[in-house]
């Protein structure tokens, strides 16, 4: 029996099918996703501003789910604020609250140099030297808050729940900000602590201010437990049964415009396909490496005990000095005899060549799907088929995709599904170089809290784990050495691969642990930096405005109709 959802929440009049169509036609962008918080912003603004009374509604809703997915977000707050004070039935508790957090917060905050310093103690790793560092911050009377505002998303990140639960319990907490306290407490346990226990935490938030991300975290909780949600009921008492899926859809019968909660639900009643173990045949899957032994023998050993089937492997040593290819070729015992063939090179060649190579192979050749592992990855047993499965359900795909996340906890997203914005021809990157490629990085490098687990098409899917389709690759070609030794090289591909009317297709419901960042985040340095932006202007100069611009738009547009249908399928179900 799913528990009320509190009251406050603005009412949309429309069914699914017509919302979903309204907001195409009014605001094309929703379609895109509401997690990466300038664009959910923007989104909000415009809703709020329409001159229609639904689209009003979804923009206050927005506004809502928002602040309480990030109540320490400032912007998120004022947003709020501004919202509901133009719309009538307000205040609501939630939104008194955060009008109270605005007046209390912001003066208290650190100075930007302070924060600066703070963010870069945070992201060193050094959990001691954080704790010596903040205790005498946290404990300040007047702005231990503030501090803990600053360095909470941070404490998460460092993955201690002990720690995070240090930080809270140090705060000097003025009586009408307590809500906010137990809020952070639940999210630590959400994040960090075993479902049991998260579900706990839950029942102590306070639903009159924070009830909407409270009933999505239940949700989600629920789903990791199991559709049974171990028999806990609304009110804590075992045998009155709550599923994932019921107390999911009660969320978003509330929140019916939100993209990922309906994009998620519809994951839950029509699963995307898995393929069946006999088409694993049909795939090669490829490794290359440079110098990265420890690496490369763990993502081998994670393949081993995987669902390859009757897959072929190969791996190509990429010019090694570290005996990484010694480790390719003493992990092939981990196989069946002849299942991993090993191929060294004297140099190392580069992240484009070293593909192309792998694909020039008679067994890739042979092959239907060729699907590229990096060599720091952690697989789950079941991840070949799902990807095959999706890339086999869209037969027009050039390449399947899935969810990368951290390999540490908490699980951070690293990748999702990537869209293109429509071009404008603007200079963002370099003064006086007009830009037509912005990628939008749907997920913002958030905390994963479940809101990726679903399938749709997509422009760009990451490079970490991905299938191709050979007969797309024949057509289209490989990967250009022009970005040579590596970045933007997997994006091109895809990219002309949308150009062409083949774009990809995302399976969020996979997840591959990703133990390092991408070699864009971990760039350093004026030659590393360098680089990067000399294979921004080339990829920037291999395609026309025009090019870009028609593959933004057929993006947009299967996105939208992605959405439509699903959401005139999930009117037809019960909610």
């Amino acid at each position: 029996m799913p528990r009320p959802l509190p009251s406050g929440i603005p009412v949309i009049s429309l069914p699914l099918p017509a919302l979903a169509d309204k907001l195409a036609a009014n605001l094309p962008l929703w379609a895109m996703g509401l997690e990466e918080p300038g664009l959910a912003r923007h989104l909000a603004a415009r809703a709020l501003t329409s001159g229609d009374a639904d689209l009003a509604a979804c923009g206050l809703g927005l506004a809502l789910w928002g602040w309480q997915r990030a109540p320490l977000d400032l912007p998120r707050a004022e947003l709020l604020v501004q919202a509901a004070a133009s719309m009538p039935g307000i205040p609501t508790p939630a939104t008194i609250f955060a009008s109270a957090l605005l007046d209390h917060l912001p003066s208290r905050l650190p100075a930007p140099g302070q924060d600066a310093e703070l963010a870069a103690l945070l992201s060193s790793g050094e959990t001691a030297l954080v704790v010596r560092t903040l205790i005498p911050l946290l404990r300040d009377p007047a702005r231990g808050v503030g501090w803990l505002a600053a360095a909470w998303d941070g404490l998460l990140r460092l993955g201690g729940l002990d720690l995070c639960r240090a930080a809270l319990d140090l705060c000097p907490w003025p009586q009408h900000l307590l809500p906010l306290r137990q809020r952070l407490a639940a999210e630590a346990a959400f994040l960090l602590g075993p479902p049991e226990a998260a579900l706990e935490a839950l029942q102590t938030v306070d639903e009159a201010v924070f009830g909407l991300w409270a009933a999505y975290a239940r949700a989600e909780l629920l789903l990791r437990l199991g559709e049974a949600g171990a028999g806990i009921g609304p009110d804590g008492e075992t045998g009155r049964v709550e599923t994932g899926r019921d107390a999911l859809a009660e969320v978003f019968r509330a929140l019916p415009w939100h993209t990922h909660l309906g994009l998620k639900l519809h994951a839950l009643d029509f699963p995307s396909p898995v393929a069946q173990p006999a088409y694993s045949a049909s795939a090669v899957i490829l490794v290359y490496s440079w110098n990265k032994a420890a690496l490369t023998r763990q993502t081998l050993e994670s393949l081993a005990r995987t669902d390859y089937g009757a897959a072929r492997i190969l791996c190509l040593d990429n010019g090694s000095t570290d005996g990484t290819g010694e480790v390719m070729q003493a992990c092939a015992g981990l196989f069946p005899p002849g299942a991993l063939r090993v191929i060294r090179l004297p140099v190392n060649i580069g992240a484009p060549a070293a593909r192309n190579w792998l694909l020039a192979q008679p067994e890739a050749r042979a092959a239907e799907w060729a699907v590229f592992l990096d060599d720091d990855v952690i697989l789950p047993e079941r991840w070949l088929l799902r990807l095959l499965g999706a890339g086999r359900a869209e037969p027009t795909c050039g390449a399947a995709g899935c969810r990368i996340v951290s390999a540490t906890p908490p699980a951070c997203m690293q990748s999702a599904d990537y869209q293109l914005f429509l071009p404008d021809g603007q200079p963002r990157t370099f003064r006086d170089l007009p830009e037509n490629i912005v990628v939008f990085d749907n997920c913002a490098g958030g905390l994963d809290v479940g809101l990726f687990t679903y399938a749709r098409p997509a422009t760009h899917v990451s490079g970490c784990c991905h299938a191709l389709r050979t007969s797309v690759l024949a057509e289209l070609g490989g990967f250009d050495i022009r970005f040579s030794p590596t970045q933007f090289d997997d994006l091109d591909r895809d990219l002309r691969a949308a150009v062409a009317g083949r774009p990809a297709v995302y399976a969020g419901d996979l997840a591959i642990a990703h133990v390092q960042h991408s070699s864009l985040a971990k760039a350093k340095g004026a030659a590393a930096m360098g680089q990067v932006f000399g294979n921004k202007i080339k990829l920037e100069g291999k395609y026309a405005q025009a090019e870009i611009d028609a593959a933004a738009r057929r993006g947009l547009e299967a996105l939208r109709a992605d959405m439509a249908r699903k959401w005139a399928q999930l009117g037809g179900v019960a909610l």
